[in-house]
């Protein structure tokens, strides 16, 4: 596995967690509404996946043998 080198003190991480945190923010308030078990799970997902995105800012770091 290849070491990610992304700068997380830079405007466009900035701009990416800004737009993760406000996204997730909306998933959840439309999944306050009455929704459909597939939905919900759909919405959950989307959560989760923009979940792991922010989380790479606070990872470990991790350097493949070479």
């Amino acid at each position: 596995m290849k070491k990610l080198e992304i700068d997380f003190n830079n405007q466009s991480w900035s701009a990416v967690r800004q737009y993760a945190e406000s996204r997730i923010d909306q998933l959840r308030r439309r999944n306050d509404g009455a929704l459909s078990a597939e939905q919900t799970a759909s919405l959950r997902g989307s959560i989760a996946a923009l979940k792991e995105i922010l989380a790479l800012e606070t990872a470990p770091v991790i350097v493949a043998d070479e």
